[in-house]
């Protein structure tokens, strides 16, 4: 069965632009994408099974879900919870995380999907020094802005 992993920031798209497209420009932690973003990473992700997810990336998109008003927060909330249900998680231990040479340089979050991407069909991300590392160890990796690019260049 193919899998898929996603980065902190595209799981925020995705949750974001799951519980309504249009605050995809106006939640503080997604303004840099637009409903285009959100379509182009359905559709990249749709012939997926599996979508799996890191305990650490479920604490970060969390944190990151919260930074709006109350009322939207809980119902953001909400939505995630749904929608992560249906996705298989990660725990990477710290022992694991922080004896890793890139844990300094790429954080704990980071850190976990590197490891976890050699037991994945792919990951998509929008950090470019993620993908490097990850395309390093020879593991498949989509930087999601090359796809960006490649949808508004035509």
């Amino acid at each position: 069965m193919r899998s898929v992993l996603l980065d902190t920031n595209l799981l925020l798209l995705l949750i974001v632009g799951l519980y309504d497209k249009d605050l995809i420009s106006k939640h503080k932690r997604t303004k840099n994408f637009v409903v285009a973003d959100f379509d182009l990473l359905v559709k990249s992700i749709d012939g997926y099974e599996i979508l799996w997810v890191t305990s650490h990336c479920l604490a970060e998109v969390s944190n990151l879900l919260k930074q709006t008003n109350d009322g939207r927060a809980k119902a953001l909330m909400a939505c995630f919870a749904a929608f992560i249900a249906k996705a298989r998680e990660a725990h990477i231990p710290k022992k694991i995380i922080f004896t890793n040479d890139v844990s300094i340089r790429l954080g704990v979050a980071d850190t976990g999907i590197v490891i976890k991407s050699k037991r994945v069909s792919c990951v998509f991300t929008t950090d470019f020094d993620l993908y490097q590392e990850i395309l390093g160890r020879r593991n498949k990796v989509v930087n999601f802005n090359h796809l960006r690019t490649k949808l508004y260049m035509g």
